[in-house]
Formats: C-alpha cells, structure tokens, sequence
C-alpha cells in the first residue's frame, strides 16, 4: 500500500522516497515537507511504531498523514496515531485505510477479509497519495479549514488480548546462519548472539518469530487461545464486516461459506516456516 501511495505521490510531487521504519533517518525528516506514517493495525498503534513516532524529533509545521492497513476493525488506531504525531508538532492533513488479508496463526484461514488489498485497493491508495499532497499545498496556502478535525478516542477496551507463552529450543536454532527472528523482531527482544541467548518467555502477541523460523526453534501452543480468537471473531469481526458491506465499505471476496473457522493458520501451515518473508518486504528504497 505504501508502494501504491507513493506511486501517487509521484504524480505530483518532484520525489517520494520510501523506506521501512528500521531504515527510516530520522535526522533528515526535516527536508521533507509531507511526511506519510503507514502501519497495519495491531490492537491500534502496535507498539514499535509508537516507539518510532515518539522518537522522532520535533517537525513544527511540517505535514504528515498516517494509513493503515487492517483485518477488520481500525478504531483504536487513528485516535492515537493522530496523536502521537500532532505532539510532534506535526500537521495531519489526512487519513487512509484498506482491508488486507490476514496471516495470523490464531485466526481462520481462509479470513474474512483475505484477497485484500487488491488491484481496486491500489488504486485507491494511489488516488489517496495524490489528494494528501494536493491537500497539503491547499493547506500551505491558507486553506486551513481542510486539516480534519482530531478523531475521538474510543471507549476503553474491555477484552483482553491472549500472551504468547514461548519456549526457545537451543539444539534446533541455526544461529549465526539463520538471524531471521532477531532481524525481524520488531521490539528487538531477542538476540542469539549471547550466552545463554536471550529469548522472551512472554511477549506481545504477533508470533511472527515463530512463524518464520525455518527448523521450529520457537515453540507456542495455539490451540487454546485460537479458540478463544476464532469465538472472538465469529461473534465481532462478522458483524462489523457485515455492517460494513451492507454500508459499501467493505467488499468480500471470499464468500461466507468458505471461511475456515475450523482451520486456522497454524492448522494450515503446520510446517516451518509457516510464512516465508517475500525478498522486498523490509527493504528500503
């Protein structure tokens, strides 16, 4: 999606640079004069991001936007990312988000929301990218009545998301040839190059080491908290998306009957890695 905004971007604007967080220079922020913030949706503002914002020196005046990519409820997360930028100093001129499907071991598979974001998604996205930078010359030119107004937060959350438990297995680890969950972990918790390696027992729940590890090194037991997940999902997630649709803001792609509330990811790919990282994911432009 970032691609496809910048694509947008482009056609108006004489360079768009692009770079992951871990890559992203803060220090030359200053030169920009939009600045867009993208991140999917984990609970709201998943907490690397928040710790990137918070990081990011003061940018008085300049213009930002922030999008998100989500699997089905994205409430929690411009309330606060609006807001973490604007402490910054930072004018939001706007907001974008898109359905994505969903890799998640806990979760169905197929989703609800899978084949998202499509080639209508990334049209939309780069249509987005040429109003954020036709909005924000408006605004530099006095149009002040354009900067949207701050989105409410919402009502506290009341549900409590499942803790991964994880044991790390020493004698399947192929450290120093394989660093994967080390340069993909994005709180930067685990690190093999110590002994003994240090490796959470507990952490925030996006699995991602364990499904990437190619020998099954890391070890987490689904199946308790994926029931709990899928209930969670059948009794929110359809409704919403229902709403949704019959609203025209959601359309489904993969028909009701084929979602696999018996099935979820961690049943489907039960061989390591469970998810392979495609090679231009995490790199810079």
């Amino acid at each position: 999606m970032a691609r496809a905004i910048r694509t947008g971007v482009s056609k108006i604007a004489r360079r768009c640079d692009i770079a992951v967080l871990p890559h992203a220079d803060m220090r030359s922020l200053e030169s920009y004069d939009l600045i867009g913030v993208g991140s999917p949706v984990w609970n709201g503002v998943p907490l690397h991001v928040k710790r990137f914002v918070d990081a990011l020196p003061r940018l008085t005046g300049k213009h930002t936007f922030t999008f998100c990519t989500h699997g089905t409820v994205y409430v929690r997360f411009f309330p606060t990312m609006v807001r973490l930028l604007m402490k910054k100093g930072l004018v939001v001129v706007g907001t974008g988000h898109w359905y994505g499907s969903v890799n998640h071991p806990l979760f169905p598979k197929p989703y609800l929301t899978d084949g998202h974001p499509d080639e209508i998604d990334l049209t939309e996205a780069e249509r987005f990218g040429e109003s954020m930078v036709e909005i924000s010359e408006r605004i530099a030119a006095g149009e002040t009545g354009l900067i949207p107004a701050v989105p409410p937060m919402p009502p506290p959350r009341t549900l409590k998301r499942p803790m991964a438990h994880m044991k790390f297995h020493t004698q399947k680890c192929r450290y120093p040839e394989c660093t994967l969950c080390m340069e993909h972990c994005r709180l930067r918790v685990i690190d093999l190059s110590v002994s003994p390696p240090i490796f959470p027992s507990k952490c925030q729940p996006c699995y991602f080491c364990e499904m990437i590890c190619p020998t099954g090194a890391i070890e987490i037991d689904y199946q308790a908290d994926s029931l709990l997940e899928t209930g969670r999902a059948r009794s929110m997630f359809v409704d919403a998306l229902g709403e949704a649709e019959a609203q025209g803001r959601f359309r489904r792609l993969i028909p009701r009957e084929q979602i696999g509330w018996t099935t979820p990811f961690y049943k489907v790919y039960d061989k390591h890695p469970r998810y392979v990282i495609p090679e231009n994911d995490y790199e810079a432009e």
